[in-house]
């Protein structure tokens, strides 16, 4: 399955090389979509887990804020059942999705963690409570542990070599505050004539775990209904995938 290639912007480049090497949650997505299509997956991306749910069989609609990322996904999965709509997921209500309800919703990986805090996850929340089928699920990937403390780090980057293009990313440093953390990563690039280009990035990633998560969902009008445990990798750390559906659902 070809993410990236290249002809993709470096937007995409650098998620294919920063985010699509982990694949630990992926037997959890698979689970809770069987039988079920569409699927509606928020901050697809250039569709890590939207591909591979539609290798599996699976009809699903991506939403992502980035049209580069979007347009991405839909010119390298043509022949895939899986479309990606460029729109801000905390406002979904208004995104012409092509239907009004989902079975299944998903938001995998750090996407809760990104938004920028309660309000924004709020938002998603009250959308996806008016976006999810009266028996349907909705499930949110968050990740529990996170140093309470700044530091910096010293691993092995993610590497990937595209159409003789070398580039590699690894985090060197962690900010933190009592509310989020800013990851600090440093990307290289090595052209195929030598040439090398430097650059750091940052994101910010704000503090949840299961249960102010859970507060959160009933606030908006859903209920937590279980939790699944996604073991740590020797490259990434443990998460949760937290399982929501209306109140009746739970009764």
């Amino acid at each position: 399955m070809i993410l990236s290639d290249e002809k993709s912007p470096r937007e995409a480049i650098w998620q294919l090389v920063e985010s699509c090497g982990y694949t630990a949650d992926l037997p959890a997505w698979d689970e809770l979509s069987s039988g079920s299509s569409p699927v509606l997956d928020l901050g697809c991306g250039i569709g890590r887990v939207a591909r591979h749910l539609a290798r599996a069989g699976r009809q699903v609609i991506g939403v992502d804020l980035d049209p580069r990322l979007t347009g991405e996904l839909n010119r390298l999965s043509e022949t895939e059942s899986v479309e990606a709509v460029a729109g801000d997921v905390t406002r979904l209500a208004g995104l012409d999705l092509g239907r009004d309800r989902f079975e299944t919703i998903f938001a995998p990986q750090q996407l809760l963690h990104i938004l920028g805090g309660e309000p924004a996850r709020c938002d998603l929340l009250k959308g996806v409570r008016d976006r999810l089928g009266p028996e349907g699920i909705a499930a949110f990937a968050i990740s529990e542990w996170v140093p309470d403390v700044s530091r910096s780090v010293d691993v092995l980057p993610d590497v990937r070599e595209i159409g003789g293009w070398v580039y590699a990313s690894r985090p060197v440093e962690v900010e933190s505050d009592p509310e989020s953390l800013t990851v600090v990563r440093l990307r290289q690039v090595v052209g195929p004539d030598g040439s090398f280009e430097e650059s750091e990035d940052r994101i910010t990633l704000y503090r949840i775990d299961r249960h102010s998560l859970a507060d959160e969902l009933e606030a908006a009008g859903l209920v937590a209904l279980r939790a699944i445990e996604i073991p740590e990798t020797d490259r990434h750390i443990g998460s949760v995938i937290v399982v929501a559906g209306h109140d009746a659902a739970a009764r």
